[in-house]
């Protein structure tokens, strides 16, 4: 049998990739649609992310382009080549279904008609709930430890493997209309990094997910859907949920969620975490990571970031958001609601100034916007899930405590605060020290004495429930009094 192999070419592997993306087919259907071989579907499929930056960097790229985005204006080639390039400047990967969304996502953006028209719907599907019923979540990309010197280094690295891909993690937030967060959701690479070692999950101030991308997933989804929603029977509360069409994004009946799904190609204009809360969010956690690595630089010495840091920042960064800014995102995403008295939806974003001082502090070159956009674009699940064997089940999965190289942690040391009582000591000594030398922030005292009574509390607390024991009784004049046991 005559050997199918033949030589292809640019635009040909293009037009195989873009079929591909539009139709679910293998190996071998693909070979025979195309009449080439297996070997060359495989390679083309393999080096899908070289092709397209080959086809958009060589020859006439607007009329290449206006062919593959298929869109009807100029207008959108532009701006699709232009996100484009950004991405490939970064070499973060472009798949085939990332760029049938950006494609939609720019022809949508171009229709304000349709999104006028859902914005003018939303008073009437809230009407019956109150601010703090009314919520919405959706997931970001976080390379949780690139520093501003590190920025430009990425272009060299493709983030879905490799490298970089081990640096990412996925975060949900989820928050209602008067900006009190849910505990925030973070997937990672392994079920145990080495930074859990001796740790318990349960205690972490996040919901810790795994999977061998850090991906969200529909098991990972529909387990944090059902987990609020028991939450929410609990505290006899019903609420709506809204949501992006986001293939993981399970379409469930719940006894106390009602989910919403904004329309396709909509949600950089209608969804409330989209208009700036995110992006703050990012600015909190890489002022908290900046703040570590200038303080390693004074002290001349550095201990790498690792994943437990990241999730503590998370955390706080999250806490630190401030309710103005989530009750503005959710009115210039059309959530008008009659308790609403929020008018002004300008400056939705609370300046951080210390966050520009400290990356100029690391590289002056970069800014201040690119370095918190770094990692906007990264994908947060796969497009093709359908198919995907590697992403769907925790349980599968190596389960070490980490399958990561350089996590960060593997050279810790053990820690030397063993029990409450020394923390307290510990902390004592921070206060007296902090007493006695002349400093810049003027909370950093009380914030020590909070932190020295928090302690205190949680030492005494346990030690009065266990050691005593309440009884009443009443006296000849039949007042009523408390007596302890001891």
């Amino acid at each position: 049998m005559a050997s199918k192999r033949k030589r292809l070419t640019l635009k040909e592997k293009i037009d195989i990739l873009e079929f591909r993306t539009s139709n679910t087919m293998g190996v071998r259907a693909l070979a025979d649609k195309f009449s080439v071989s297996k070997t060359q579907i495989a390679d083309i499929i393999a080096n899908k992310d070289a092709l397209y930056k080959t086809w958009a960097e060589n020859g006439e790229e607007k009329r290449k382009w206006t062919k593959l985005q298929k869109t009807e204006t100029s207008i959108i080639n532009n701006e699709v080549l232009n996100w484009f390039s950004k991405l490939r400047e970064k070499n973060l990967p472009v798949s085939g279904p990332m760029l049938q969304e950006k494609i939609c996502g720019e022809a949508a953006s171009v229709d304000e008609e349709a999104v006028d028209n859902w914005k003018a719907k939303i008073p009437e599907i809230i009407a019956n709930y109150a601010e703090c019923d009314i919520f919405n979540a959706d997931e970001t990309g976080l390379f949780y430890r690139v520093l501003p010197d590190k920025t430009m280094a990425f272009k060299n690295e493709i983030c879905t493997g490799g490298k970089i891909s081990k640096e990412r993690l996925t975060v949900l937030l989820c928050t209602n209309m008067l900006g009190e967060f849910e505990r925030p959701l973070v997937i990672g690479k392994a079920k145990r990094p080495r930074a859990f070692k001796k740790l318990d999950i349960n205690n972490f101030p996040v919901n810790w997910f795994w999977n061998k991308k850090a991906w969200m997933t529909t098991e990972i989804m529909t387990e944090w859907l059902m987990k609020f929603d028991n939450r929410m029977g609990q505290n006899k509360r019903k609420v709506l949920l809204f949501l992006d069409n986001a293939a993981p994004h399970p379409h469930l009946k719940m006894k106390n969620i009602e989910l919403v799904f904004f329309p396709p190609n909509m949600t950089s204009h209608c969804q409330p975490l989209d208009q700036g809360v995110i992006h703050q969010f990012k600015k909190l956690y890489r002022t908290q990571l900046l703040r570590k690595a200038v303080a390693d630089l004074d002290a001349n010495s550095s201990q790498p970031i690792n994943i437990m840091d990241a999730i503590y920042w998370v955390s706080s960064s999250t806490k630190n958001i401030q309710p103005e800014t989530v009750k503005k995102c959710f009115l210039r995403s059309g959530f008008r609601h009659r308790d609403n008295n929020v008018t002004d939806v300008d400056d939705l974003l609370t300046p951080i100034e210390e966050l520009g001082n400290l990356i100029k502090v690391i590289d002056n070159t970069i800014t201040e916007n690119d370095y918190i956009t770094l990692d906007d674009c990264v994908e947060t699940y796969d497009a093709d899930i359908e198919n995907s064997s590697d992403t769907t089940s925790m349980s599968t999965q190596n389960e070490e405590e980490s399958d990561e190289e350089n996590d960060g942690s593997e050279d810790q040391e053990i820690p030397k605060i063993r029990s409450l009582r020394e923390a307290l000591l510990a902390v004592k000594d921070i206060r007296t020290y902090i007493s006695s030398i002349e400093v810049q922030n003027s909370s950093l005292f009380s914030n020590t004495i909070q932190l020295e009574n928090a302690l205190t509390y949680e030492i005494t607390t346990p030690a009065i429930s266990k050691q005593t024991k309440m009884t009443m009784y009443s006296d000849n004049d039949n007042a009523m009094v408390w007596k302890l046991s001891l």
